[in-house]
């Protein structure tokens, strides 16, 4: 016998004649299933207690339906216009709600409103927005194991047992499928328990736990049948248990739906295979009587209810209808986020594994596809005749039937819902142990028979060191609050500004260097509170252009979402840094200067928290720093059709092109517009005005306008070598102008010299007093 982790070839053949299994054998089996429930059930522990409460997809809308029963109360009423705190989940079917709720009945659960604290500003489903992880607002705060906490904690252990469940039933299928194999089973067994996203549910209060355990248990049944009807007769007995898990299956979510058909098509094939028509009748009468005794009831008070069977129509409308048509690009794109989300995707949809995880997971699940049909188109070689009527290819039809069935009705349900996942999938989890497992068995016989254990173990050990890090490193960081640091760096600069006596923004750090659209832009604030604060004031980091709209603005409570100022220990100072990704708005005449604006809102008013500025606009105000911004398409000098130039003003600043009126007719225009493009040679020292003035025959100034050359954009000491800049000068005729013409001169000067012009290197045009001239304009009658 072999005794190594994989078993020859031959251990799959479906014409293979049935052995008997050794006591060893078994107790071999017996021991690794058990081996792998006790390290599931440890894992699942250790997920349940690192997410804090509430931090799994719908958890507080699950536990607050299971609550409501626990208290005694009715099945709840859904209306669309309120709702209790159980939101869409009190249309969901009632079996796993009420079985919470006998467990958690006995606790006091009145701290419930206080656990029950979202976080506004809370991202839920875009895994790459860097912060806001958690759906909770005190999600950072520790808990002690009582009340609610407790009760929570409860119903995520009931879920941990189910799924525990659901793996000997998946151990019970892959036996069926690999029955001359002692190893395949357990590594079916294996593979299902080291998914990450399938042990993160299981730690969950959620129905989605008991869909699962009863879909698993209900294709054991089928496949068991299946193997039976040749040998023995199949029972009445066998028709009611059937019946019993279909119904408990409807009436744990409407996935569980899915089941009948498929029964009735399992039913339907044993009674044409044995040609006996009174057995249909009579199997689908045994097994549709407790679907209806079990579940009949839920469908019939949706109908009296809402009007529909389903219960559907109100679920949707509460959360999740899909308002605009599903097209084909959008339809690909969320299958992508279920493929994510049933490998890992955790919180609520917000904390990815490291992203080259999931293109190996791809191959990986290629390979063992590739390699399950491989199997089957192999062991359909040996045995042309009779293939189908085989019970182990019977089974594997069962599981692939199962799994197309579901991936159709989630495809159907992402035409008209936006609540695409990937553990809507996990009802047909036993397809994946057991597919997996043939395809990599068939792939590894292919190799050495010392690698083939290695480079089995491979997936379950890389899938288990996925879950090891998600719980040491990814839910740590994203749900703990920053710690309180001793001192701001040296490289910070000061801002010691107070909001309201309540706040201090002590110093700000920006990363130095030039940003385009689509850039974060990388802040760092450095915060503490003068007392103990008694509300949680939100703050916002905005990035405002020189009209004040801004280009980019992070709102969150402090800490990215995970340390509002309530958890402040007064006088300690918290790093808090953010990235604020720059909007697409930058217009391309001239890089900008966006400057930084730091603020608090009373949650309760909603008003802006007051700075010294507001009181005194003397005093330092909300404006703490500013960022360089790039536009996103850098100006093309060529492309504006203006008088080109070559006029070298100091050593930096070079103007290269011009545009003007010829003719101005006073009756009609009462300005003279006049557009600059500047361009820099250089770096400039200092902040320079551009002026354009209006000289009459006489020499005599009659009409000017100064302003920046980017016009208070961007700042000349911010310029670099290549940057450009285009300018707008509007000219205002006095009314009492003659008609003539008049010449038009431009130049630069800097403040800080008392309006000291910067000289003029190199012209090519007439120069006079550090000015040059740009043409002339004719002002007619």
């Amino acid at each position: 016998m072999h005794t190594g982790l994989i078993e020859p070839a031959r251990a799959t053949r479906v014409d293979a004649a049935p052995r008997n299994r050794s006591w060893v054998s078994i107790h071999f089996e017996h021991i690794a299933v058990a081996a792998v429930l006790i390290l599931f059930s440890l894992m699942g522990i250790w997920y349940s207690l690192v997410v804090p409460p509430f931090e799994t997809p719908d958890e507080i809308n699950h536990y607050a339906f299971a609550r409501h029963l626990s208290l005694g109360n009715g099945l709840p009423i859904q209306t669309i216009e309120k709702n209790g705190p159980w939101e869409h989940e009190g249309t969901q079917p009632p079996l796993y709600y009420f079985l919470v709720s006998r467990l958690i009945s006995g606790i006091d659960q009145s701290d419930f409103d206080q656990l029950n604290q979202v976080n506004p500003h809370a991202n839920m489903g875009d895994p790459l927005y860097p912060g806001n992880k958690n759906r909770m607002l005190y999600s950072a705060r520790p808990l002690p194991l009582r009340g609610t906490n407790l009760a929570m904690h409860i119903g995520r252990w009931f879920s941990l047992f189910l799924a525990c469940l659901t793996l000997l039933f998946v151990y019970g299928i892959a036996r069926m499928v690999f029955p001359l194999s002692r190893t395949l089973p357990i590594w079916a067994v294996v593979i299902v328990a080291a998914i990450p996203q399938f042990d993160f549910i299981s730690a969950t209060v959620s129905n989605d736990n008991m869909v699962i355990v009863v879909s698993t248990a209900t294709i054991f049944w089928l496949g068991r049948m299946l193997t039976k009807f040749r040998s023995t007769k199949i029972t009445r007995l066998d028709l009611l248990i059937l019946g019993m898990l279909l119904g408990l299956a409807a009436l744990s979510k409407l996935q569980g739906l899915g089941l009948i058909p498929l029964s009735a098509l399992v039913i339907a094939g044993i009674a044409w295979r044995q040609r006996d028509r009174r057995f249909l009748i009579e199997s689908l009468v045994l097994f549709a009587v407790p679907v209806l005794l079990i579940a009949g009831w839920w469908y019939w008070r949706n109908h009296v209810l809402y009007g529909e069977w389903l219960g559907v129509n109100q679920l949707l409308t509460i959360n999740g209808l899909r308002y605009t048509p599903q097209t084909l690009g959008n339809l690909w794109g969320e299958l992508r986020g279920v493929r994510y989300s049933f490998w890992g995707l955790f919180g609520w949809f917000s904390i990815l594994l490291p992203t080259f995880v999931y293109p190996v997971l791809d191959i990986v699940t290629v390979v063992a596809l590739t390699g399950a049909a491989g199997a089957l188109i192999k062991a359909r070689g040996k045995q042309s005749i009779g293939f189908l009527d085989e019970p182990i290819i019977q089974v594997q039809l069962l599981l692939f039937t199962w799994a197309a069935v579901l991936i159709g009705l989630l495809i159907y349900w992402l035409t008209f819902a936006t609540s695409g996942q990937g553990r809507l999938l996990f009802p047909a989890i036993s397809s994946v142990g057991v597919f997996f497992a043939s395809g990599l068995d068939f792939w590894s016989q292919k190799l050495p028979r010392r690698l083939r254990a290695v480079v089995f173990s491979m997936v379950p050990l890389g899938l288990v060191l996925c879950s090891i890090y998600a719980l040491t490193v990814l839910l740590p960081q994203s749900y703990a609050a920053t710690p309180p640091i001793q001192s701001v760096p040296a490289d910070a600069e000061p801002v010691n500004l107070l909001y309201d006596d309540k706040i201090e923004l002590v110093a700000v750090k920006i990363e130095k260097g030039r940003f385009r659209p689509g850039d974060r832009v990388p802040v760092t604030l450095y915060l503490r509170a003068i007392d103990k604060l008694t509300k949680d004031y939100p703050l916002f980091v905005q990035l405002l252009n020189q009209d004040n709209q801004e280009v980019g603005n992070v709102t969150s409570h402090p800490g990215w979402g995970r340390n509002p100022t309530t958890l402040w220990q007064p006088g300690k100072i918290y790093a808090d840094t953010y990235t604020i990704a720059v909007w697409d708005n930058i217009s391309n005449r001239s890089p900008l200067l966006a400057r930084l604006y730091v603020g608090f809102v009373d949650p309760e008013t909603h008003l802006r928290l007051r700075t010294p500025a507001d009181v005194d606009p003397g005093l330092p105000g909300f404006l703490v720093d500013a960022v360089e911004i790039e536009s996103a398409q850098p100006l093309d000098p060529n492309s504006l059709y203006l008088q080109p130039t070559d006029i070298v003003f100091g050593d930096s600043i070079r103007l290269a092109g011009y545009g003007t009126s010829s003719t101005v007719r006073m009756g009609q225009r009462r300005r003279v517009a006049v557009t600059l493009l500047w361009a820099a040679n250089g770096s400039p020292q200092r902040d320079y005005t551009a002026f354009v003035h209006l000289i009459d025959r006489a020499g005599n100034q009659v009409s000017g306008f100064d302003q920046p050359p980017a016009e208070g954009r961007f700042p000349t000491s911010h310029w670099k070598a290549g940057d450009y800049s285009l300018s707008r000068f509007d000219l205002e005729l006095p009314p009492d102008l003659e008609a003539g013409t008049y010449e038009i001169w431009a130049g630069l000067y800097s403040d800080v010299e008392g309006a000291a012009r910067l000289p003029v290197l190199e012209s090519n045009r007439p120069v006079k007093d550090n000015r040059i001239q740009l043409g002339s304009v004719e002002v007619s009658p």
